[in-house]
């Protein structure tokens, strides 16, 4: 079959023709399936058989999860961005955008899993499947409702829920497109001209017309009354698999195929913009718009790249604007939530349910309170407060500035060992840091719960975390078995770090703050000369964390706080050896104390770093804390 010569709007196509993208993200894996959230912080791609999560400001990875269903097929956002969905071939899966928790579907689609959507207002998750069947799901439970399952006359390969709540249509094979009320849940009209495979379908804004993706061109369909079609859009030298996305004002409809990226006027079927991709040996161009209508992005099966396009302009690049910047104005808490947030930080601020958080903090320090609270969509997490005083004069917001860039720092820090931030939000009147709530409490109350844990691990995994912000220039400032927070997974995470520079803007200048306490426990003896908190004093506090989780209890434990504080300050003094756990006649055992009475050299100078601990961590073994049986006339005798 010829094709006609491609009809264009004169004005774009010469300028976009070498339009280059915004930040490509290089990522470790092919992109199967792609979304971006409501907000457009977040995109959600699927890749074969996990479901990973990215910042869409800075392209860092959020998560990455098993999918639990093999061959993901599709992944779609709820209307409030408060869950995500995946399909496979083994079912369905809701996931929190957040912490990447996830749960599945029991039964449903007998054959694979197609296509899975929200209803307009996140109530229903709609779903497709080979096996010929709409099925309906609660989105909470991830249940079937009662009038699930609705059975297609084909294979349904697409679904589209209108924006309205009131229709429903499937794409299914044979070329059949078949549109449902959401009233009864009955067939209105099956309409001929799809693709023989299944036509991808997609609904304008306003509900009133369809669009059909069949193999030569995109049909679109008035269906206020009977169907009619109203425009055609002809695909010249189709390719094998092309995909589509609607703007969301419904003015431009973008094809992704294995060269470029096309951008079709809708109401009048010419081509307005093209972009050459440039993805290598790409079969398919996964295609996605995000909430403001100008930026595009897209990924492929086999070129492991995410790509960002403006598609309002020129594709010129975009940046963030630098939270540094003198251009950005903090002068308020809002100012501070708001510039993190073009940094990339996700303001949570309406996904806090604030009831949940009590009348009192559940604990409270120097400059800041922790409050247990549940996300909206019922997610428990932990609300740090930092009281930032907000004063009028010039050094006031210089010192706001400099809060907002710590808590940038500290939202960029990514590491197994380190307990990720997962926003900032305005909470009663203060910048709260909104973290997970961990169910295993901190590593003592871990330790006692699971005394067989294997600590030596744990004390490894502490030492990488603490190497892992030393590399990042981050000073923990309270290291300390309270501040080590032990995920659902059995694994230890650093929490609270960066208090010591967070102080520098808020003691001072907080009219309201609280007399901090120092863990004099694991306190280096230069802090009590007036030393500020720096990598030195962190490895002494490593060294007396490691002592906590082998032993299960704190530093000096049979001695008060001003015994502690005369021993470490005056006499210069560590712990006494336990014995019992750190035996001499073992084959770590000295290996272990001569590294932990490194970390509390009274010269900081001489301590190690936490890169050093971490690397001899590495050969220390419980096993090799095992006591073993000498001779006498092996010991010397004193």
């Amino acid at each position: 079959m010829a094709h006609q010569p491609i009809a264009t709007e004169n004005l774009q196509l010469g300028l976009s023709a070498t339009a280059l993208p915004l930040p490509t993200w290089n990522i470790d894996h092919e992109v199967w399936c792609l979304a971006v959230s409501p907000d457009g912080a977040r995109v959600a791609v699927g890749h074969k058989y996990s479901l990973a999560m990215y910042d869409s400001y800075t392209g860092d990875k959020i998560f990455d999860r098993d999918a639990y269903v093999s061959y993901i097929t599709s992944v779609a956002f709820s209307p409030d961005g408060q869950l995500v969905t995946s399909c496979g071939i083994a079912g369905i899966v809701v996931w929190d955008p957040v912490t990447g928790h996830g749960k599945t579907s029991s039964g449903g689609h007998t054959e694979q899993t197609m296509e899975i959507k929200f209803s307009h207002n996140g109530r229903l998750l709609i779903s497709c499947g080979h096996d010929r069947t709409i099925r309906l799901w609660d989105p909470v439970e991830v249940k079937e409702t009662a009038d699930s399952p609705i059975h297609t006359q084909d294979k349904a390969s697409f679904i589209a829920p209108s924006p309205d709540g009131t229709k429903v249509v499937a794409g299914c094979c044979g070329g059949l497109i078949e549109i449902y009320s959401t009233g009864a849940w009955q067939r209105l009209y099956t309409l001929n001209g799809g693709d023989i495979s299944g036509s991808k379908v997609i609904f304008s804004p306003d509900s009133q017309r369809i669009f059909v993706m069949g193999e030569h061109s995109v049909s679109v369909w008035d269906i206020t009354a009977t169907p009619t079609i109203v425009l055609s859009i002809d695909i010249p030298n189709p390719r094998p698999y092309v995909n589509y996305a609607l703007s969301p004002d419904g003015k431009y409809l973008a094809s992704g195929s294995d060269k470029v990226i096309d951008i079709w006027n809708t109401t009048t079927g010419l081509l307005h913009k093209r972009f050459l991709h440039a993805y290598q040996g790409a079969e398919f161009c996964e295609v996605a718009y995000f909430p403001n209508g100008k930026h595009l992005i897209s990924g492929t099966s086999n070129d492991k790249t995410i790509k960002l396009w403006d598609v309002s302009g020129s594709g010129e690049q975009v940046e963030p604007p630098n939270v540094e910047s003198e251009s950005i104005s903090i002068v308020t808490l809002v100012d501070v939530i708001s510039s993190l947030r073009l940094r990339g930080c996700r303001d949570m601020t309406s996904q806090i349910d604030a009831t949940t958080g009590g009348d009192y903090p559940i604990s409270s320090g120097g400059f800041g309170d922790i409050y247990r609270c549940k996300l909206r969509n019922g997610t428990e997490v932990a609300v740090k407060t930092v009281r930032l005083y907000v004063g009028s004069g010039d050094q006031d917001k210089k010192h706001l500035k400099h809060a907002a860039q710590e808590l940038y720092a500290w939202s960029k820090c990514k590491h197994p060992n380190v307990q990720p931030l997962l926003g900032l939000a305005m909470f009663r009147g203060q910048v709260g840091m909104v973290a997970e709530w961990e169910s295993h409490g901190s590593m003592p109350e871990y330790i006692e719960r699971h005394p067989d844990v294997d600590r030596v691990v744990i004390s490894r995994q502490i030492s990488e975390g603490l190497a892992y912000l030393h590399t990042s220039g981050v000073v923990h400032g309270d290291l300390k078995g309270a501040n080590v927070l032990v995920s659902r997974d059995g694994v230890p995470r650093l929490a609270d770090f960066g208090n010591a520079k967070l102080q520098e803007y808020t003691l001072k200048f907080t009219k309201t703050s609280t007399k901090e306490t120092m863990s004099s426990r694991w306190a280096a003896p230069e802090l009590y000369e007036g030393a500020l908190c720096c990598f030195e004093t962190d490895i002494y506090a490593l060294g007396m964390t490691i002592l906590e989780a082998i032993t299960g209890e704190v530093p000096w434990p049979q001695q008060t706080e001003r015994f502690v504080l005369f021993a470490v300050s005056i006499r210069k003094e560590h712990p006494e050896r336990p014995e019992i756990y750190i035996p001499t006649y073992s084959e770590h055992g000295d290996a272990l104390w001569n590294l932990l009475m490194g970390c509390w050299e009274s010269d900081a100078s001489k301590r190690p770093t936490a890169e050093v601990v971490k690397s001899l961590m590495g050969h220390i073994t419980r096993e090799g804390l095992r006591s073993v049986e000498v001779e006498m006339a092996d010991v010397e005798m004193i």
